[in-house]
């Protein structure tokens, strides 16, 4: 009977964290931040994290019950949560690459395009019917708002949102120029501009491929040492020392410190963007409407 009691206090307990974190991650920003780019989980994700929460509550009680290891509570949800993230953060990350190499291609017929003697507007416009299909949706975005008499400055800005690459707002920076000074050699700009997306897109696809080797080797190396742990876990005369209270508190220990390394080493294989220069920084961000203090004293 105390045994039970023990177990369903460390459910709710357990069940405590794990809502705390799925709330920490699954919700929106804070309302001290800009709301521009809230995180918001699709409905598939949030079944998935629904679905993380059982076993993750379920094992764990259950592991404690029948081995009766009180870590088995940190175990259990370390590798319903962790292992997932584990295996996405270690696949091959060729979505943004292939994004890239459409932005090029789309620069490069759009440049095409304003040969003729179109203006800006009408250029983005027609170019939506040869988009690549890479960034077809963002493209046909773009040229709603444009039809819809939205500011050509803010819909290519949102636009930049969308695609979220520095690389993509050397392009949009050459288009933004553009429209603010209506000067000439738009069309060669963008094609050096292309030129230079292209070659970006070659050294990133060869850096992907030397990381790919690399996240192969720790995917491996990890799934070898869980299935190792659980052999492990099985032999009773093996695991028997850990079955004490300070075996119990060592094997915690031991836990935490491979789950710090394998994220240490996930955290290297993963690319880090370079951060986008045409994005607004909150921290210069003022008023928008209203007057100022130096117009209130000249009026």
């Amino acid at each position: 009977m105390t045994q039970l009691l023990y177990a369903g206090c460390g459910a709710l307990l357990l069940g405590g964290v794990v809502a705390f974190v799925f709330f920490a991650r699954g919700g929106d920003e804070g309302a001290g931040r800009a709301p521009r780019r809230s995180v918001r989980l699709s409905r598939a994700a949030q079944e998935q994290r629904r679905l993380q929460i059982v076993l993750a509550v379920v094992g764990g009680v259950l592991g404690w019950l029948l081995s009766g290891y009180v870590v088995s509570l940190l175990i259990v949800p370390l590798l319903v949560f962790g292992l997932p993230w584990f295996l996405r953060a270690t696949m091959t990350q060729n979505q943004g690459i292939d994004r890239l190499e459409a932005l090029a291609e789309w620069t490069q017929r759009l440049s095409d395009v304003l040969l003729l003697g179109l203006g800006v507007e009408q250029a983005l416009v027609s170019s939506l019917r040869t988009a690549p299909a890479a960034i077809e949706a963002d493209v046909s975005e773009l040229v709603g708002r444009i039809q819809s008499r939205m500011n050509p400055e803010e819909a290519l800005r949102l636009f930049g949102d969308r695609l979220g690459d520095a690389t993509a707002d050397k392009v949009l920076a050459t288009l933004l120029l553009r429209i603010s000074d209506r000067g000439p050699g738009l069309a060669r700009a963008l094609a050096d501009t292309a030129d230079s997306v292209r070659e970006e897109v070659r050294q990133r696809r060869v850096i992907e491929a030397d990381r790919a080797r690399h996240r192969a080797t720790i995917r491996w190396l990890v799934l070898v040492m869980v299935g190792a742990s659980g052999v492990i876990a099985l032999n009773p005369s093996y695991a028997a020392p850990y079955a004490t209270p300070l075996g119990q508190v060592v094997l915690a220990v031991v836990v935490l410190a491979l789950v710090a390394v394998v994220a240490w080493m996930a955290s290297m294989a993963t690319h880090r963007p370079v951060p986008r220069f045409l994005e607004a920084d909150r921290r210069s961000r003022v008023r928008a409407a209203g007057p100022t203090a130096a117009q209130e004293e000249e009026s």
